[in-house]
C-alpha cells in the first residue's frame, strides 16, 4: 500500500475542495468574476474527489485480496460402505 492507503489523489483534492468551499463565502462580496468561478471550482472538485475515492475503492478490489472462491480440485471418491475418501 502506498501513502494514506492509496488514497493520496482523493485526500489532495478533498482539501482543496474543502479550502475552495470555505474561501468561497469570503471572497463572494469582491466581484462577479470570483462567484463565477467558485460556482464552478467547488463542484467540480467535490465530484472529483467522489471519483477518485471510487476508483480507488474499485482498483483496491480489483487488484487486492478479494479474489473468488476457488472450488476445490480433488473429486470426491465414495468408497462402497458410502464414505467418503480424500
Amino acid at each position: 500500500m502506498g501513502y494514506v492507503y492509496n488514497h493520496l489523489a482523493t485526500l489532495v483534492c478533498a482539501v482543496f475542495a474543502a479550502v475552495l468551499t470555505l474561501l468561497w463565502p469570503m471572497f463572494v462580496d469582491y466581484a462577479d468574476a470570483y462567484d463565477v468561478v467558485f460556482l464552478l471550482a467547488v463542484p467540480i472538485m467535490w465530484f472529483l474527489t467522489l471519483v477518485c475515492f471510487v476508483s480507488q475503492i474499485s482498483t483496491d478490489w480489483m487488484h487486492g485480496d478479494h479474489k473468488p472462491s476457488k472450488k476445490s480440485t480433488k473429486k470426491q471418491v465414495y468408497t462402497t460402505d458410502g464414505r467418503i475418501t480424500s
